[in-house]
């Protein structure tokens, strides 16, 4: 069972806010907020670290402090690339800070590295407070896929990354959250991704890191949204007849850009991708309903139904075979155009990863 949520600290403590996501939790919108409004956030004592430069350039979230590269290096965690200059920003601080990266949810599992992440913000003073969001497994399941689609991470399909979610506890509160519950020092305050979206997904992030009731963003457009299910099947295309990976390309980030150029104006996002069938929805909800259930319970005071409602899905994917000409024409327009342009490496030059990863 997880422990109740333990007392907040007073405002003259000096906090860590570490929000873990985890994928797929609406990460991407409030790093946008937190970015455009650092300064705003920093006149109420809460640090957000925004500008670091060259190879550890640091965009709209922390992403590179949680880097396998950089985790694994021997040494203190405060001399590694990245990682020095937040530690050279936590010397100047003098409030709390936010460190934000959906990276940190799978990070954190492992033992070693949770000590050094958690032992280096307190080896500053900070107190670590670890803000993460829940979402029903089923859709958010859903939403996964059709990111890890989009970016060309994987050619399996829904059911294979369905399996793989499952066995790595991704998606599981006790697992990915078990090492944070578990320390004594450590307090977990967990969101519930439903009722946020309903709360303004911004101000119950607000809420978590203890900022003032009249101090107010506002909420940012939707980011990283369902691609559709013209979407999944055309990077599905892409991958088959490329078969090479093209997520570890050096030309990724143009690619990858080029694809989201090339869906601009089809209205794709219109129809939605849904893997799910409903006794797929009820299948996933069994998988996960004692742990849900039990993190609800302990943390919220409710059971899960009254976070997430059951809700009704109908499958929905697109069937090349039994498209209308036009559909099959408007879907291969960006395949071949993706295709060629892999092929012939014509966009190569362009390095960084993208923001929504």
């Amino acid at each position: 069972m997880f422990n109740l949520m333990r007392r907040r600290p007073p405002t003259s403590e000096r906090v860590c806010y570490l929000h873990i996501g985890p994928h797929k939790t609406g990460s991407t919108s409030i790093q946008h907020a937190l970015f455009e409004n650092a300064g705003r956030l920093a006149k109420i004592g809460l640090t957000y670290p925004t500008g670091w430069a060259a190879e550890g350039r640091l965009r709209r979230n922390h992403s590179s402090l949680a880097r396998r590269t950089l985790l694994r290096l021997p040494g203190a965690l405060k001399d590694a690339p990245v990682w020095s200059e937040l530690d050279a920003t936590l010397a100047r601080t003098r409030g709390s800070i936010i460190v934000s990266s959906e990276h940190f949810a799978i990070m954190l599992r492992d033992a070693g590295w949770f000590d050094r992440i958690i032992g280096f913000f307190e080896d500053h003073g900070f107190r670590v407070v670890i803000i993460a969001f829940m979402r029903d497994q089923p859709i958010w399941l859903n939403s996964w896929y059709t990111q890890d689609q989009k970016n060309f991470a994987s050619r399996r399909s829904f059911a294979g990354f369905r399996k793989l979610i499952y066995r790595r506890g991704y998606m599981d509160p006790s697992v990915f959250l078990k090492r944070a519950v578990d320390h004594p020092r450590v307090e977990v305050r967990p969101l519930s991704f439903e009722r946020a979206t309903k709360a303004g997904l911004v101000r119950s992030f607000l809420d978590a890191v203890d900022a003032p009731a009249r101090f107010r963003l506002d909420e940012p457009p939707r980011i990283n949204a369902n691609f559709g299910a013209k979407g999944v099947f055309a990077a599905q295309e892409i991958m088959r007849r490329v078969e090479a990976p093209i997520r570890g390309r050096p030309d990724y980030t143009a690619l990858y850009r080029h694809f989201l150029k090339l869906m601009v104006g089809r209205n794709w996002e219109a129809t939605p991708y849904i893997g799910l069938s409903q006794d797929d929805f009820s299948a996933i909800r069994e998988r996960f309903g004692a742990a849900n259930e039990a993190f609800a319970r302990d943390y919220f005071g409710v059971s899960w139904e009254e976070l997430a409602p059951v809700r009704s899905y109908e499958r929905c994917v697109f069937d090349f075979e039994a498209a209308s000409e036009e559909d099959r024409a408007d879907v291969m327009e960006v395949v071949d155009a993706m295709v060629c342009a892999v092929k012939s490496g014509s966009l190569a030059g362009e390095t960084d990863a993208p923001d929504d990863s």
